[in-house]
């Protein structure tokens, strides 16, 4: 095999691993970004959620406070990924 026909084969292989499937149903089978949660200080967190829109996974973004009355969450997160969310905030 020459150099041209393994670069070839490299890049078939990742372009095609890289493309999300889809199910019978409709939803995806793999390649959902991970949730994150980054803190920002004392009490307070930056949330990056993803959602799954117009045939890509488009980013959420919201930020969590700690208050009196508990976490204040602003801004968006996927339903999917809330409860997540709030059981890691609690800890």
């Amino acid at each position: 095999m020459d150099r041209r026909t393994l670069l070839a084969s490299i890049a078939g292989a990742a372009a095609g691993s890289a493309c999300t499937a889809k199910d019978d149903a409709g939803t995806e089978k793999t390649g959902r970004p991970t949730l994150a949660i980054d803190s920002e200080g004392s009490g307070r967190w930056r949330i990056r959620s993803w959602q799954w829109r117009e045939n890509a996974w488009r980013p959420l973004i919201a930020r969590a406070k700690r208050t009196d009355a508990g976490i204040q969450i602003s801004g968006t997160i996927d339903a999917a990924d809330r409860a997540e969310v709030l059981a890691r905030l609690r800890t």
